[in-house]
C-alpha cells in the first residue's frame, strides 16, 4: 500500500464518518418533541454598580506610591542599582 492509497483510504473513512454523523444529527432533529415549544433557561442577576475608590487610592497627595505605570528594562535595572527596589536574586549589570 502506497502513502497516497493510504490517504485516500483514511480521508474516504473521515468523510464517510462525518456524513454519517450529520445525518444522524438530522435524523434525531427531526423527531424532536416540538409540540411543548422551545424551553429555555435564563439566569438574570441583578447588579448593583459600585463606586470606584481608585482615584482615592491613587491621589499623589496622599498616596506615597510615586508612580503606578511599568518601568523599561533599562530603568528596572537602574532602580535595582540605586536600591529603589528589593530583589531576591543576583542580576548581573
Amino acid at each position: 500500500m502506497t502513502w497516497l492509497k493510504f490517504t485516500l483510504w483514511v480521508s474516504g473513512l473521515y468523510i464517510l464518518y462525518y456524513t454519517a454523523l450529520i445525518f444522524w444529527d438530522r435524523l434525531r432533529a427531526g423527531k424532536a418533541d416540538t409540540s411543548e415549544g422551545k424551553h429555555e433557561l435564563t439566569f438574570v442577576e441583578h447588579i448593583e454598580p459600585v463606586k470606584s475608590f481608585i482615584e482615592d487610592l491613587l491621589d499623589p497627595q496622599t498616596s506615597p506610591i510615586v508612580s503606578h505605570g511599568g518601568v523599561s528594562l533599562k530603568q528596572m535595572f537602574n532602580l535595582a542599582r540605586e536600591e529603589a527596589i528589593e530583589y531576591i536574586r543576583p542580576v548581573s549589570f
